[in-house]
């Protein structure tokens, strides 16, 4: 019996039948969705219409009433509160319309589901699913306020005979893992077991998928309590794989992997069973293609999350080479010949391939994770043979694993080259089309994975063997991806490797072009484009010939969609040659090609996304190549970018299924927020992102030009991008833009203009807030660049004493959350790889930027803000103080040498102002300069440096300093002061010495002595603690200090010639660059003229040959 009235029943239900028979009726269907999304909405209609469609999904005159009211309840429970009744703070997002109803309705709707979850009178199995997703969704945030629940389910689970209603019962779990957890994962045990070992193979895969979900959210301590189920879970592997239920078994192992991600450790008594299990499903071909991958998918999984298991594992290795070459021989079955294959329209892999598209990637992954030293000497046991084999499979299954593996293992095989191509160059030459396919493949990975040295060394033997390939007598996808080879190759080419293959190579893609396959005509444009930008000016003598055969394809039936990609590659190729021949070659044509893009411009880009972004990209080319000239263009160019620039975020709230649905397409993403699934049109965001950084480029190149837009691009795209939370790269490429829209406003209206100021005081105000609401790594860095470039543009006076405050209140926000991060680490045990990240955390999850990468940036941020500001910047420092204080004195290295360095920059921006501040670190500075830490060593001579060079070294800090020097003395003079990772503290430390006895010598200082040695004595053992060949400001102020010893005759220097001159060659093979690079020459070449030839060749002879030759240039230029 319904507890909603009957009038408000028969309305809503003829929404519902509305909806379900009106999809052959927009209009009837429409009614029907608007009238639930306006006039629903309401706290007290929301809690009717949740209760009715609760209702009808257990009482539903049809089971497709049934089931479609179970998804329209989902979808309105988890949808955001946003009608009267429902208070401001449920507003946001991730909010919930069930979390906010009146308890009263709530527990209405707990019993009608959970009463006709468990009814037994005909409930089909997918509505019993259903009605399991609903009692998720309700009991996600509301476990306390469910009691009944999870008694109830473990009584389906226990007493049941139905094996649905089982099943359906762990399905609640799988979204609701929390009803579970740490609290109740004990008692819990056996209600799995009895899943896990049930007769019923849907049962086992439900309890299992169900024991993943819950295992993810449980802590360490409850993990290894709940790992005793692992043999269950494995025990079911062989009996599903003996009772031909492929489609449980792949379930089965898809917990597995997901099992490994979580938690690798667990696994470690049963690795080898493990791997000899999934090996032979891998290996049995009559299994489904599915099942094979999944259990292939294990091997990857397990590098990923445990490489030093992996790599201690001899069976492991070989089970992945052996798999994984044997399914990658498993191409163009039934075609011996690969016709189909060959005459294909689509250039790219065939999909239908997958086993061996999947061997290929997790041999990829594999050696990306285990290197070349676990990985290349096996896999190399049997490639040579294959490549000899009979069957054309293995040869192409040979080259492609060397493909596949290359990356992972160049450092090992980079070694190799001449051996690898040895292999590799007499497959082109291979009968078999799949051969040579997989023969350029190999070139063109090894392109890439050795590049910069394989160009330098291969180029006369790969490139021949490439443009060969383009010839009519080769399969149009082998003249492909000879081509698609060529450009990898090209990429890292310099132009006189190219130069004397270009008329043979253009020769050949001219020939080919006239190929029927338009994926040939696409590649070959490719790479001319990209043989262009590499050959530069070598290709001029090309571009008579290229440019009037491109404009004919830009301009050939501008109408026809079918050469809209044709037409994306000619603009791309058009203007990187535009590019690479130069301002004088291209301006001639620069205004018809302008014309042919404006025409497909105002015809074509808004129907093809394609052609839209490579004539946005095209136009910058052109913009690059003429300069000020293309300013008439932005009237027409500008306006398209910045309409992409301006894409709003867009999200979208979707259930489960429709998640699953969208998790397949690359358009969109889908995170799990609060238990909420919300779909980003991430590609939409990829395009804004792409259009403010191709503004940012027209911003440093027309300078000036630009402030037309200026206010548009800052004030409507820029400053409100920065809070684009659902897209990091958006808030990241904001951040870059910021400096470069500043100097646009700074020459155009000056630097203290209120134009500039107003700029500038928004972009701050939303870089501070950012600063304390981001958690990315990567962003923190980057809005601290921002900063730091902008305060370089302006001066002093940009920001008054409240922004500072807000600034230093931010920075110490920052410092204490990485502190904070740093710390939790610390206390973590390391897992069984020795890395300290939790066992949960994928290996490949490790954030790219460490904390101590983001300290160190932070700390830059703080410097460049006190280099700014310097003593207005005191009393904000005063705030700062008790954090910097612990940091100098924390016993973690990266947080010592962190406060230090900040330490360093208030003496050094403060000047003898920082002297109120002494009492704070003059110990922990002392203190650190003998740790056993080399970096806080360095640290802290470099501290002490500066308070030498802008402290007042002989007055404010003058007794500290000396009571120092002995102290850095010994640290110069120790054995081992030059050895490894302690030269660049030793480097640091000689130069803070120079520094003093510099200023010592300056003020002359004639009674100075330290533990009865004069200055005289200091000075000559100065002179012999050099060379610095690792620290290159250290070698500035050494170097230049060495010179004027010299000039003056110092006795330092005429008693040490020889050493002083080794040193100064030294210095110049390794870190002295500019001026006084340039002084230091002059100053060899004249001590070298005041000592006997033989001292001379005796001195030089010591270095190798290659440094005699870069001296004797030096010193002859």
């Amino acid at each position: 019996m319904s507890s909603i009235p009957p009038e408000i029943n028969n309305v809503l239900l003829s929404i519902i039948q509305a909806l379900l028979t009106g999809a052959g009726d927009k209009q009837i269907y429409a009614q029907a969705e608007h009238s639930l999304n306006t006039e629903w909405i309401d706290k007290e209609q929301v809690e009717v219409l949740l209760l009715f469609l609760a209702e009808q999904a257990v009482q539903g005159q049809s089971d497709d009433i049934r089931a479609f009211s179970c998804v329209l309840f989902r979808r309105f429970a988890i949808k955001s509160p946003t009608g009267k009744g429902f208070e401001k703070p449920y507003y946001d997002f991730t909010s919930k319309q069930i979390n906010h109803i009146s308890k009263e309705v709530k527990a209405q709707i707990q019993k009608i589901l959970l009463q006709g979850f468990v009814s037994s009178s005909g409930v089909p199995g997918h509505i019993r699913h259903k009605l399991a997703d609903c009692i998720s969704e309700v009991a996600k945030d509301s476990a306390n306020e469910w009691p009944t629940l999870i008694p109830t389910l473990v009584e389906c689970i226990t007493n049941s005979n139905d094996p649905v209603t089982i099943e359906s019962a762990f399905r609640v779990f799988i979204d609701a893992p929390k009803l579970i957890g740490d609290t109740y994962i004990r008692e819990m045990i056996p209600v799995f077991s009895k899943g896990l070992n049930h007769e019923n193979n849907q049962v086992k895969v439900g309890a299992s998928t169900s024991f993943v979900s819950v295992f993810r959210v449980l802590s360490r301590d409850s993990r290894n309590v709940a790992s005793e189920l692992l043999p269950s879970i494995l025990n079911s592997l062989p009996t599903l794989l003996s009772n031909g239920d492929e489609e449980s078994l792949t379930s089965i192992l898809e917990s597995l992997i997901d099992l490994i991600e979580l938690s690798c450790k667990i696994f470690k008594p049963m690795f080898t069973q493990i791997i000899e299990f999934v090996s032979a499903v891998a290996k049995d071909k009559d299994l489904d293609g599915s099942t094979r991958i999944a259990a292939m998918e294990i091997l990857p999984t397990f590098a990923e999350s445990a490489p030093n298991m992996c790599k201690s594992n001899e069976l492991f290795t070989n089970s992945v080479i052996l798999n994984t070459l044997s399914m990658m021989t498993e191409v163009s079955i039934d075609d011996e010949q690969a016709a189909e294959w060959a005459n294909s329209d689509d250039s790219q892999e065939d999909e239908d391939e997958e086993e061996y598209n999947a061997a290929r990637l997790v041999l990829d992954r594999v050696s990306l994770v285990l290197g070349g030293e676990s990985l290349a000497s096996p896999l190399f046991q049997f490639l040579p043979q294959m490549l000899q084999s009979q069957q054309w499979r293995e040869r192409q299954a040979a080259l492609m694993a060397l493909s596949s593996a290359a990356e992972g293992c160049r450092n090992v095989l980079i070694t190799e080259i001449d051996k690898i191509l040895s292999l590799i160059i007499p497959c082109l030459k291979d009968e078999h089309p799949r051969v040579q396919y997989a023969c350029c493949n190999a070139l063109g990975q090894i392109s890439t994975d050795f590049a910069n040295i394989i160009q330098k060394t291969s180029g006369a033997i790969i490139l021949p063997g490439l443009i060969g390939m383009l010839t009519p007598q080769h399969t149009f996808r082998v003249q492909a991806h000879a081509a698609a080879a060529i450009v990898n190759f090209s990429e890292c080419a310099s132009k006189e490797v190219l130069e004397p293959f270009l008329d043979d190579l253009l020769t050949n893609l001219l020939n080919v072009f006239s190929s029927p396959k338009r994926y040939v005509q696409e590649q070959v444009l490719t790479t001319i484009a990209v043989v262009a930008d590499a050959a530069e000016q070598k290709f001029v003598k090309y571009y008579d010939t290229m440019m009037p055969l491109l404009f004919n394809i830009l301009t050939a039936d501008l109408a026809s969609l079918a050469n809209t990609n044709l037409r994306a590659e000619a603009i791309e190729c058009a203007t990187l040659i535009a590019s690479a021949v130069g301002r004088e070659k291209f301006l001639p044509h620069s205004q018809e090609l302008i014309r042919i893009l404006g025409d497909i411009q105002n015809n074509e880009s808004e129907s093809d996304p394609q052609v839209k972004q490579y004539l946005q990209q095209g136009w910058f080319r052109i913009c690059k190549v003429i300069g000020k000239d293309f300013f008439p263009c932005l009237p027409g160019v500008l306006p398209p970018l910045i309409l992409d620039a301006k894409v709003q975020q867009s999200r979208l709230e979707v259930d489960k299924d429709e998640a699953k649905e969208l998790a397949t397409n690359q358009d969109y993403d889908i995170v799990q927020v609060k238990g909420k699934f919300i779909a980003i049109h991430t590609s939409l965001l990829d395009d804004k992102a792409a259009a403010i950084e191709t503004l940012q480029d027209y911003l440093q190149i027309l300078g000036t030009e630009m402030y037309p837009y200026l206010n548009e691009i800052a004030y409507e795209i820029v400053i409100p991008g920065l809070l684009f939370f659902l897209h990091d790269g958006v808030r990241g490429v904001c951040s870059l833009i910021i400096p470069s829209l500043l100097q646009c406003s700074i020459e155009a209206t000056g630097v203290n203009s209120k134009q500039t100021m107003d700029l500038w005081h928004a972009c701050i105000d939303q870089l501070m807030l950012v600063l304390s609401s981001d958690r990315v790594p990567e962003l923190i860095v980057a809005y601290y660049n921002c900063i730091a470039q902008c305060l370089e543009k302006l001066d002093a006076s940009c920001l008054n004493e409240q922004h500072l405050f807000q600034l230093g209140g931010v920075i110490q926000e920052n410092l204490t959350n990485v502190f904070e991060s740093i710390k939790a680490k610390e206390n973590k045990e390391p897992n069984e790889e020795g890395e300290f990240y939790d066992d949960e955390d994928d290996y490949d999850d490790l954030d790219e930027i460490s904390d101590d990468e983001l300290l160190d940036e932070i700390v830059k941020g703080f410097s460049s803000i006190f280099k700014c500001f310097k003593g207005r910047f005191l009393p904000v420092f005063n705030q700062l103080l008790p954090t910097v204080a612990s940091f100098i004195n924390d016993e973690n290295s990266d947080i010592r040498v962190a406060g230090l360095c900040m330490i360093s920059d208030v003496i050094e921006h403060a000047g003898a102002d920082s002297i109120q501040f002494k009492e704070m670190f003059l110990s922990p500075v002392g203190e650190s300069l003998v740790s056993e830490d080399p970096q806080v060593r360095q640290a802290a001579a470099y501290c002490v440096g500066v308070s030498i060079q802008y402290g007042s070294a002989l007055t404010s800090y003058g007794e500290y300093i000396i009571n120092l020097t002995p102290t850095m003395i010994n640290i110069v003079q120790d054995a081992n002061s030059r050895n490894g990772d302690n030269l660049n503290a030793t480097e640091n430390v000689i130069a803070t010495l120079g520094k003093f006895y510099h200023q010592l010598k300056a003020s002359n200082t004639t009674n100075f002595n330290i533990q009865g040695k004069g200055l005289d004595i200091l000075l000559d053992e100065w002179v012999k603690s050099l060379p610095i060949i690792m620290d290159e400001e250290c070698a500035i102020f050494c170097y230049n200090f060495l010179l004027k010893l010299i000039e003056g005759n110092d006795p330092s220097v005429t008693n040490n010639v020889l050493h002083v001159i080794d040193s100064m060659i030294q210095g110049l093979l390794t870190t002295l660059q500019g001026n006084t690079k340039s002084k230091v020459i002059q100053a060899v070449k004249s001590l070298l003229n005041n000592i006997p030839s033989d001292q001379v060749m005796a001195l030089v002879n010591k270095y190798p040959q290659e440094a005699q030759l870069k001296l004797n240039k030096m010193l002859n230029a």
